[in-house]
């Protein structure tokens, strides 16, 4: 199991997602806040090699594995089993490690508000609507990072919460406007994307994104380089996926529903 986690988190199509404790902490020291760095790491880079392997079940077109995740994290101590037979079960039963029990019934009731925006999301026939709930599914995202590691956190950290879940879902629409076509080609998207849109996605990005980076402009050079990596490392993952064999192995097929 060690060893399957290990080339999860060295896969290429999750190393933006890799990248992200990194960048929070970073946020954390801007905010003055005092944390057990490490542990705080450890917490993040969990939750995030959780999101992105939950991500790509989804986009696979498994929209179930958000059921059956919240039926594997009803249970909060962590179930290893040598059978361990996906990567979906794996970085779910590592993320509960990491949840303490005060923390777990508040991420429950997020967790299942985030599945209903991402359902909602795919039933969206249009781009304000889309825009809506991605915004509400990257503020959740952020949101539940947040909850993760505040019991680690030594000082109040409302402020970095509500900025977290800003970032958090900026970043998300930007996720949405590099993967729009691609989306639609995958039958993710309930609508056929017009440059009307696309210009509308565009606009709600930069209004809201200049909005944090005049509040911040400290950090403005840490926005610009997440903007890169979910831009380039796409890409780098696809080549490496058409040049050789994935670095996941799971033991059962790609294509096989989890349940």
């Amino acid at each position: 199991m060690d060893n399957m986690y290990r080339d999860i988190a060295n896969d290429p199509k999750y190393r933006h997602f890799v990248r992200i404790p990194d960048r929070i902490l970073q946020c954390i020291d801007y905010f003055r806040i005092d944390c057990d760095r490490q542990l705080t790491r450890l917490r993040l880079r969990a939750y995030y090699l959780f999101i992105g392997v939950v991500d790509d079940a989804i986009d696979a077109g498994r929209i179930d594995t958000g059921k059956l995740i919240l039926e594997y994290l009803d249970t909060p101590a962590p179930q290893f089993d040598q059978a361990m037979d996906s990567s979906v079960r794996l970085v779910t039963e590592v993320l509960k490690v990491y949840i303490c029990d005060r923390s777990h019934p508040v991420m429950m009731d997020k967790l299942r508000e985030l599945y209903e925006e991402v359902v909602s999301e795919r039933l969206a026939t249009e781009i304000d609507s889309y825009i809506g709930h991605r915004n509400s599914v990257g503020s959740l995202t952020a949101e539940l990072s947040y909850l993760l590691i505040n019991p680690g956190l030594r000082n109040d950290g409302e402020t970095l919460c509500e900025f977290m879940k800003q970032v958090g879902a900026v970043g998300c629409l930007i996720d949405s406007l590099i993967d729009l076509h691609k989306d639609r080609r995958l039958g993710l998207l309930r609508f056929q994307p017009t440059v009307w849109d696309y210009a509308r996605l565009s606009v709600s990005i930069l209004r809201n994104g200049l909005r944090i980076s005049l509040r911040h402009p400290r950090l403005y050079r840490l926005f610009f380089s997440a903007i890169v990596d979910n831009m380039r490392d796409p890409i780098m993952a696809e080549r490496a996926s058409s040049s050789g064999p994935s670095l996941i192995l799971d033991r059962k097929d790609e294509t096989a529903s989890v349940a």
